[in-house]
């Protein structure tokens, strides 16, 4: 069996996001599992020697084209890559996003990996273009697709509730693959212990605001700094105009993307995990934290019940900040190991890179 896996949507300054840490984690399941021969990753030139770095074992095929991401990719994957599916005697083409390019006809096996349709809800974070662009290419990509897969049951019901005629009978729900690793802890310097973490990007959906709003309103209380990590998007200029406001610049530390070294480090010596997104397919940074035994906050919105399996502290609405400084405040002041404990263990069971690696692989084969 050959799998061809399309890994044109990696940007070159966004290699470190939730979709992009979910293949990174299959590649190291189907590693581990020892069928990565089986598998051909198309990339682009300009992410080539990050992911080889990485990953020696794979084998690519890589391609150079000119011009903006999306226009490439879209050039890529409607020209490019059914001509390398019949040049590889390719048997199934994986990919782990929703777009598919506006190809007529491949003539193996598509699967198709969607991770949610944020822009059905909240529609104000989206021109009426991208939401046009991204409508079209749900509904192309999931009526082509041989089989969909889903990365909660949230994110199956919404697709079927909004695509069910595409999806049909094709759908089924395969978790994200989760890493666990903690042998390659580096320390970030600069950070002081204690800390409160939260692995974010900036954006306006991320709800980062509140969880600083909420920080604010404890932090004469608490010794704890608050970490953000992850890159700065549309939602920072409120976040900075707040802080400035409070002063609270020197209790609150941005980090931007750091290596996964890093990460490791500050998930293992954080007080406690805080995620207040208002909308996630899957949520991976609050399993991350539970999977390593950290109390861990959210809110009870979309897919984050479902994931975090009823084992963290919850508040609601997402962007009651009142509310989730109540929890702040009683679970630090009484120490973490006074908050909800999730059981590592079933975290680990549940959503291990190799076990979700060998489901995906299993599926691939019964296409065959």
């Amino acid at each position: 069996m050959k799998v061809a896996v399309d890994l044109s949507f990696i940007r070159p300054d966004h290699t470190n996001g939730g979709t992009e840490s979910c293949i990174k984690n299959l590649m190291a399941g189907w590693i581990q599992q020892g069928v990565v021969e089986n598998f051909l990753f198309f990339i682009h030139d300009d992410i080539y020697a990050e992911y080889k770095g990485i990953f020696p074992q794979c084998q690519y095929k890589v391609y150079k084209c000119r011009g903006n991401h999306k226009m490439r990719t879209t050039w890529f994957q409607t020209f490019l890559l059914p001509a390398w599916v019949k040049a590889f005697n390719v048997d199934v083409v994986y990919y782990p996003t929703y777009t598919t390019g506006y190809y007529h006809n491949i003539s193996v096996p598509v699967v198709v990996n969607p991770h949610d349709i944020q822009f059905k809800f909240y529609p104000e974070y989206f021109s009426e273009l991208k939401k046009i662009y991204l409508d079209f290419g749900y509904r192309h990509s999931l009526k082509k697709a041989d089989r969909i897969i889903a990365i909660s049951d949230y994110v199956k019901g919404t697709l079927t509730k909004y695509y069910g005629k595409e999806c049909g009978e094709k759908i089924q729900t395969i978790y994200d693959p989760v890493n666990f690793d903690q042998r390659n802890e580096e320390k970030l310097e600069l950070i002081k212990i204690p800390y409160i973490l939260s692995v974010s990007s900036i954006a306006k959906h991320k709800n980062m605001i509140t969880l600083v709003k909420a920080f604010w309103r404890v932090c004469h209380e608490i010794p704890h700094q608050l970490v953000i990590v992850g890159c700065k998007g549309n939602g920072m200029e409120e976040i900075y105009d707040y802080l400035k406001e409070r002063q609270l610049e020197s209790r609150i530390y941005f980090t931007d993307y750091v290596k996964d070294s890093n990460i490791q480090w500050l998930y293992s010596h954080a007080d406690l995990y805080v995620t207040t997104s208002f909308y996630e397919g899957f949520g991976m940074t609050p399993i991350e934290a539970m999977g390593r035994g950290i109390t861990t906050i959210c809110s009870t919105t979309t897919s984050l019940p479902e994931v975090t399996k009823g084992m963290a502290e919850y508040y609601e609405p997402a962007n009651d900040d009142m509310a989730l400084a109540e929890i702040l405040l009683r679970v630090l002041k009484k120490g973490s190991k006074n908050g909800v404990r999730p059981d590592k263990d079933k975290f680990i069971e549940e959503y291990d890179k190799t076990k979700i690696a060998e489901k995906l692989y299993r599926l691939f084969e019964e296409l065959i």
